[in-house]
C-alpha cells in the first residue's frame, strides 16, 4: 500500500507532501488544475518514462518519493531479497526517483541505486493504474490475450513460458534446415569448385615462411656477379694483390717500423701489441671474404626456378589471400565446407528428427495451453458478467472467442490443419460483447460506447487485482462518459475494491467523490509570479463546499450546498450497508 507521495520541482509541482490512506481515496480539483500530474508521478515511481520537460522551471532536479507498506507482500520481499536491497525494522520500502535537467533519471529503493527496469519490476506487484486513455488498449487483440493471461495465473503463465520455449527451438531447428537445403546442381557446381580449389592449393605444397626465404634467395642470385666483382676487389685490397702494396702489408711494415721505436721508447710496445692485434683481424677476414667468395653461385637455372616458384606463389595470393598463412587457412576452411557438405545428408536426416520431435512437444504444449485459455476464458467470463451488474451493464453479454487462423506455408500441423503459431500460442483472443438484449455478439472495438468501455476495463481491472492480489489500484478519470445511476453504481463499485485494496481515483463526479473515505482537493495557485499546484485533504464541511462545486459549477448555492450533504449522508448510509455485506 503507497502510504505516502513526497514530490518536488515536478511540473507545475514545487513542493507537495501526500499522506494517502487505506480505502478509498479521491481527488478533485477544477479542470486544468493538475490532477493528472499527480498520477504522472506514480507512474515514473514505478517506471515510467521520465523527460527533462517534467523538471519545474529553474530547478535543477525533480525528486519523486514514494513510501509502500510492503510487509504483507511476499513476492516484493522475495525481489528486494534477491537483489541485496535491505528493510528496515518499519517494513518500508522508499522508492527515490530522481530526473535532472538533461533528462537522465536516477533511481533508488531504500536508498540503493536500481535500474528502471528494476522499479518497473516490483511496481507490478505494488500498484496497478488505468489512465485516461487506457481503455482504448481494449481494442487491441494482443492486450485482450494478456488480460486473459493474466486472469490465467501461475499455471498458465507457465505453460506460456514451455510454449515460447519450444517455438524458439522449433525456429531455430527449421532455420538451420533451411540454410541446409541445397539444390542438387548448386551442390555439385559447389563440390567442384572446392575440389578444382584444393587441388589448386595442395598441388603448390606451400610451406610456412618459404616466400621470405625464396625472396631472400631471388635476390642473392640475381646480383651474384655484382657481389662477386665486389668482394673480390675488397680481398684483393686487404689480402690478395700481386703487383701493389696490400692493407695486409702496410700494416706488416706498420708493426716492424713501432717494434724498432719501442726499442728506443718502450712506451710504444702497447701500439705494436693493439697493430699486430689488427693485422690478424683483417689477415682473418681477408680468408673469410675468400671464402665466401669462392661460395657464390652463378647459376641461372636455379634464379629461374625461384622466379618461377615466387610467380605461382603470387598467383595463388591473388586468389586465396595476402600470404602463406592466410591460404593455408582459406585451404583448411574448404576442407571443412567439404566436409559438411559430406555431412549434410547425415546432418539434415537429424534435425529433421529433431524438428518432428520438436513440432510434436510444440503441438501439444500449444493444445494444452489452448484448452487452459478457455477454460480461464469462462471462469472470466463469469466474474465479468457478475461485476458488469454491478457497474449498471447487467444486460451486457461478454464472452470471449479464442479463434485460429489457418498457415498453410509456415503453419504448424494440428489434428491434420496447418496453423499459424506463434510464441503466445495459436490463440487470436477477441473480446466479444452485446450490450443490449436481442442484439448478437460483436468486437468490442466495433459496437462499445467510450462509457461503455470506461466501465467494463474498470471491471476487468477489479478482477485482475484481485487476481494478481495488487494492493493498490490508480484511476484516472475512470468516469470518462458516464452520469446518472451508472455512475453511482461505479462509485459504489470503487468503494467496495477500497475494502480489500487501497484505491486512489481522480474523478469529475460526485456521486464517486462522496462515497470516498479520504478526499483531496487539488488547486492550482499562483504565487510571486509562479504557478505551483497544491494538494490538501478535505475535512467534512470542506467535502461539502467541493461537492457543491462538482454539483453546480461555477456558482455555488445554498440547494447545491444541501444537495451536497444529502449526497455525504447517503453515501455514509450506503457505505454502512455495503460494509455489512
Amino acid at each position: 500500500m503507497l502510504r505516502e507521495l513526497v514530490i518536488e520541482n515536478f511540473a507545475l509541482i514545487e513542493r507537495l507532501s501526500l499522506e494517502v490512506g487505506p480505502g478509498f481515496n479521491i481527488m478533485t480539483g477544477e479542470t486544468g488544475a493538475g490532477k493528472s500530474i499527480i498520477i504522472d508521478t506514480v507512474s515514473l515511481l514505478l517506471g515510467g518514462r521520465s523527460s527533462a520537460e517534467q523538471v519545474r522551471a529553474g530547478a535543477e532536479a525533480a525528486q519523486i518519493e514514494g513510501v509502500f507498506e510492503v510487509e504483507d507482500r511476499p513476492e516484493v520481499l522475495g525481489l528486494l531479497a534477491d537483489w541485496g536491497i535491505p528493510l528496515g525494522d518499519d517494513r518500508l520500502l522508499v522508492i527515490n526517483r530522481e530526473i535532472n535537467q538533461s533528462g537522465r533519471s536516477r533511481c533508488r529503493m531504500n536508498g540503493q541505486t536500481v535500474t528502471v527496469l528494476t522499479l518497473n519490476k516490483v511496481g507490478r506487484l505494488l500498484l496497478d493504474i488505468h489512465g485516461q486513455h487506457e481503455h482504448q488498449s481494449l481494442f487491441s487483440a494482443v492486450s485482450q490475450r494478456e488480460i486473459l493471461d493474466r486472469y490465467g495465473g501461475e499455471l498458465l503463465a507457465k505453460r506460456k513460458a514451455q510454449v515460447a520455449e519450444l517455438y524458439s527451438q522449433w525456429q531455430a531447428v527449421k532455420g538451420e534446415l533451411a540454410g541446409l537445403e541445397m539444390d542438387e546442381a548448386e551442390e555439385k557446381r559447389r563440390r567442384e569448385l572446392i575440389d578444382y580449389q584444393l587441388q589448386e592449393i595442395e598441388a603448390a605444397q606451400l610451406q610456412p615462411g618459404e616466400e621470405e626465404e625464396l625472396s631472400k634467395e631471388r635476390t642473392l642470385l640475381a646480383g651474384a656477379e655484382r657481389l662477386f666483382a665486389s668482394v673480390s676487389e675488397a680481398y684483393q685490397l686487404f689480402y690478395g694483390a700481386e703487383e701493389t702494396s696490400t692493407v695486409l702489408d702496410q700494416l706488416g711494415a706498420g708493426v716492424e717500423a713501432l717494434t724498432k721505436a719501442a726499442e728506443v721508447d718502450p712506451a710504444l710496445q702497447q701500439w705494436v701489441e693493439t697493430m699486430s692485434q689488427v693485422a690478424c683481424q683483417v689477415e682473418e677476414m681477408a680468408r673469410e671474404l675468400r671464402s665466401y667468395r669462392d661460395q657464390i653461385l652463378f647459376d641461372p637455372e636455379r634464379l629461374n626456378q625461384v622466379e618461377a616458384r615466387l610467380d605461382e606463389i603470387a598467383k595463388l595470393k591473388r586468389k586465396y589471400g595476402q600470404g602463406i598463412p592466410e591460404i593455408l587457412a582459406f585451404a583448411a576452411k574448404l576442407k571443412a565446407e567439404l566436409n559438411s557438405l559430406e555431412d549434410r545428408t547425415e546432418r539434415q536426416q537429424a534435425l529433421t528428427n529433431q524438428l518432428r520431435r520438436i513440432e510434436g512437444e510444440l503441438a501439444e504444449a500449444v493444445q494444452a495451453l489452448s484448452a487452459l485459455r478457455r477454460e480461464t476464458a469462462e471462469r472470466l467470463e463469469v466474474a465479468v458478467t457478475a461485476q458488469l451488474h454491478e457497474v449498471n451493464m447487467g444486460k451486457t453479454v461478454f464472452k470471449i472467442a479464442l479463434n485460429r487462423v489457418a498457415d498453410a506455408e509456415n503453419g504448424l500441423m494440428i489434428d491434420g490443419e496447418a496453423l499459424a503459431v506463434g510464441k503466445d500460442g495459436i490463440d487470436h483472443v477477441e473480446f466479444l460483447v452485446a450490450p443490449n438484449p436481442g442484439e448478437g455478439l460483436r468486437p468490442l472495438a466495433k459496437i462499445a460506447s467510450g462509457g461503455e468501455l470506461s466501465r467494463l476495463m474498470l471491471v476487468l481491472k477489479v478482477i485482475l487485482a484481485e487476481a494478481d492480489q495488487i494492493p493498490t489500484m490508480v484511476f484516472d478519470e475512470i468516469d470518462t462518459g458516464i452520469g446518472g445511476r451508472t455512475a453511482q453504481a461505479v462509485a459504489e463499485k470503487l468503494f467496495l475494491l477500497g475494502r480489500s485494496h487501497q484505491v486512489i481515483c481522480v474523478t469529475h463526479l460526485p456521486q464517486i467523490a462522496s462515497m470516498a473515505h479520504h478526499h483531496f482537493y487539488i488547486e492550482k495557485r499562483t504565487l510571486n509570479e509562479r504557478t505551483m499546484i497544491q494538494v490538501r485533504a478535505l475535512g467534512k464541511n470542506e467535502r461539502v463546499e467541493e461537492l457543491a462545486r462538482m454539483l453546480g459549477g461555477a456558482e455555488v448555492t445554498a440547494t447545491t450546498r444541501e444537495h451536497a450533504r444529502e449526497m455525504l449522508q447517503l453515501a455514509e448510509t450506503l457505505r454502512l450497508e455495503k460494509s455489512r455485506i
